[in-house]
């Protein structure tokens, strides 16, 4: 056993019919496994990580799992209306700030020859909010307009336009501007010529963004209820609060079921977006 171990680690030479001698190649992968265990334990002690507390616990922790695969259908109603209010407040946030984002990329893209300070500050700012998950954005404006949907949805839109806005410019930089160039020269505005010579390049792409956004946008709402923001985040809360696992267990249940159809029937849009 021993020398199956090392041959592991110190690769083998072999004899061919001819008398070569030929070395097997180094295999670097167990060196990589080793670091990475070791990294693991490193980190595990510098963020006081309880790995045998874990394992003491787990059977616990099943117990829990248990109750949740054991759903209240009772309670269907309420996590009913939760998911509709998740995906209300998806769905106004992502066509919000997808469609500020839209004519905000065309002044943001460098093709335009705009005002350089402008196109730096921008998105210099734009970089800095993008790190921001939509739970702060939610927490944030809680505080400010009060808990609710109101908070979520614009957390969402604030979100995806960060996200979108940025995609859309980075797309318009790599589009034919010939289109553009003809229109101008006749004549015509600046925003005239961005809707009829560059749009039609990039709509099938801002189209795709736009399902893109909204996808995640009905994960990161299931959360939004953990700071007030409303939809199924907050039912998720108050059951997990109050230990009704079989409640839980529908609501994630629902949330599932949901996220998979919006993937799914969003995946299929974009294909033939792509290729039509």
């Amino acid at each position: 056993m021993l020398k199956d171990l090392l041959h592991v680690f110190v690769p083998d030479t072999h004899t061919l019919s001819n008398g070569k001698k030929v070395k097997e190649k180094f295999n670097n992968t167990p060196y990589i496994i080793i670091f990475l265990i070791l990294l693991i334990v490193v980190c595990a002690v510098f963020t006081d990580v309880d790995f045998i507390k874990f394992f003491k616990r787990f059977t616990k922790g099943w117990t829990f799992v248990v109750r949740m695969l054991h759903p209240q259908w009772s309670y269907w109603d309420t996590a009913k209306q939760a998911m509709i209010d998740t995906i209300i407040i998806s769905l106004v946030g992502t066509a919000f700030g997808s469609l500020i984002a839209l004519p905000m990329s065309f002044y943001l893209s460098s093709n335009f020859k705009l005002n350089k300070a402008y196109l730096a500050v921008h998105r210099s700012f734009l970089s800095i909010f993008r790190t921001l998950p939509t739970l702060v954005y939610a927490l944030l404006l809680s505080l400010v307009i009060g808990y609710g949907t109101t908070a979520g949805t614009l957390a969402t839109a604030i979100f995806t336009y960060t996200v979108a806005v940025k995609m859309l410019y980075e797309n318009i930089e790599t589009v034919n501007m010939g289109a553009y160039e003809a229109l101008e020269s006749t004549g015509a505005s600046r925003a005239k010529c961005m809707i009829k010579a560059i749009f039609p390049q990039i709509k099938a792409f801002y189209l795709s963004t736009v399902l893109y956004c909204f996808e995640m946008n009905i994960r990161s709402a299931a959360i939004l209820g953990y700071v007030g923001a409303g939809g199924i985040g907050v039912r998720l809360n108050d059951t997990i609060g109050n230990m009704d696992y079989e409640k839980t267990g529908l609501l994630v249940l629902v949330l599932i079921i949901v996220v998979v159809i919006v993937e799914t029937t969003s995946r299929e849009i974009r294909k033939k977006l792509v290729n039509g």
